[in-house]
């Protein structure tokens, strides 16, 4: 297949080689990722009904990609925000796994100035957007934010108005997926996600 209209299996070795879907999806000439997530989903079909490698998959699972006919994918998604000065410069990052641990997509947003409290809900808003593009039906949503994580349960009131229509689009959301629920963790527990907030900052920095 012709890198331009898209390959799926140098796409895939990147995946296979440890690099995200965003990253593949631009080096195999993909025009978004949710393409190259289509993609993968077909091939998964075909590999499950027998149609190309010989028969389904050990368990009748494919660990990249969208979840096989009948099946509901459920991801676990890390987000994080950091603000530098708070307010300050910005960015938030995302990632999302599977249920063995391995990372299926990842990203990161330059917010410009921004507070860390508006960093965290973009992050989380980020995180639902990646796992909608990957057709997930089942979301943890595991957050450092103990505000964010109480206003999404509807422990804590949203007072701020800079936080409020943030909110209202992230509960909007929830509503992409049949399951959703969202956990609070301890800071150690999200350092990619964190990592990826603090190169959204410096990757503009170096603009």
């Amino acid at each position: 297949m012709a890198r331009n209209s898209g390959d799926l299996a140098y796409a895939l070795r990147l995946l296979a080689s440890g690099q995200s879907m965003a990253v593949a999806s631009k080096e195999a000439k993909y025009k978004s990722r949710k393409v190259l997530a289509d993609r993968i989903y077909d091939l998964a079909e075909r590999v499950e009904s027998g149609e190309v490698g010989g028969g389904k998959a050990a368990g009748g699972k494919v660990g990249v990609g969208k979840a096989g006919a009948g099946k509901t994918l459920r991801v676990i998604a890390y987000s994080d925000g950091a603000s530098i000065g708070n307010p300050g410069e910005a960015g938030c990052g995302a990632l999302l796994i599977d249920h063995a641990g391995q990372v299926l997509m990842e990203d990161y947003k330059y917010l410009g100035r921004a507070t860390n409290n508006v960093a965290e809900y973009e992050g989380a808003i980020l995180a639902l957007k990646l796992a909608s593009e990957l057709g997930a039906g089942q979301v943890e949503l595991r957050v450092d934010s103990g505000l964010l994580a109480n206003q999404i349960k509807g422990t804590y009131r949203v007072k701020s108005t800079r936080l409020a229509h943030l909110y209202e689009n992230l509960k909007e959301m929830t509503k992409l997926f049949e399951d959703f629920s969202i956990t609070q963790i301890g800071r150690d527990d999200n350092k990619q996600a964190d990592r990826l907030a603090n190169l959204a900052i410096s990757s503009r920095k170096r603009r």
